[in-house]
């Protein structure tokens, strides 16, 4: 390879690094932009498993529950199969005089990378949004990160009979319970408690998360 040609493939390789750090720096930035975003802290709101302290702090130990928390015009739903929990997980779908109550956490800016990891973001599996939810003793609402799943369910689970929900729209007997004793815990209304007791699932067991998160007992 002659001076010049060996010149010009270093200028290119320099401009294409340039142009991946640039990206890097711009999708940080967004990210610390954020309304949920407060200083070394950000909001997650955790509508699903993650509203039981036990589970949340398997990959985010330094998440410190806020409250319990509103967020209005969504509804809770399940789809696509988990092998982790044997069954359907929650999405929340922007749905109009619904409503889904979780747990407002505050967590260190640090475990931002791991929350997305355990959504699976970088598969395609759950995107974060931002959403503005309503503490109980609070009138002004607070954003929050909360994650979604990219393919949301076509249908409104509460509008189907019970006898004809399909199996990937259950959530696992395992699954159901952590959200149950997560709502409890959080203190959120007992209506919506019985709202997810009222669920139907796929009567799957998950032993290992049975006893890593203490559920055999959970009421349904």
């Amino acid at each position: 390879m002659n001076r010049r040609c060996f010149i010009g493939v270093i200028s290119c390789l320099m401009v294409a690094l340039s142009k991946v750090h640039c990206r890097s720096i711009s999708g940080a930035n967004a990210t610390l932009n954020l309304p949920e975003i407060r200083g070394d802290k950000f909001m997650y709101f955790g509508f699903g498993s993650n509203m039981l302290i036990q589970r949340i702090h398997i990959q985010n130990p330094t998440a410190v529950r806020v409250g319990p928390a509103l967020l209005p015009d969504f509804r809770l739903d399940f789809a696509l199969d988990s092998d982790r929990w044997s069954g359907s997980v929650a999405t929340i779908v922007p749905t109009n005089d619904d409503h889904v109550w979780g747990t407002l956490w505050e967590i260190d800016l640090s475990n931002l990378p791991d929350i997305d990891n355990q959504e699976g973001v970088s598969e395609g599996i759950y995107e974060p949004r931002t959403v503005y939810v309503k503490l109980r003793a609070e009138s002004e609402l607070t954003p929050a990160r909360a994650y979604l799943l990219t393919k949301q369910p076509n249908s409104n689970l509460y509008m189907l009979p019970k006898d004809s929900i399909p199996l990937s729209r259950q959530p696992s007997k395992t699954y159901l319970q952590c959200l149950v004793k997560g709502a409890i815990e959080s203190s959120v209304p007992e209506d919506y408690v019985q709202r997810l007791r009222s669920i139907k699932h796929n009567g799957k067991v998950n032993s290992y998360m049975e006893q890593k998160l203490e559920l055999k007992n959970v009421t349904l």
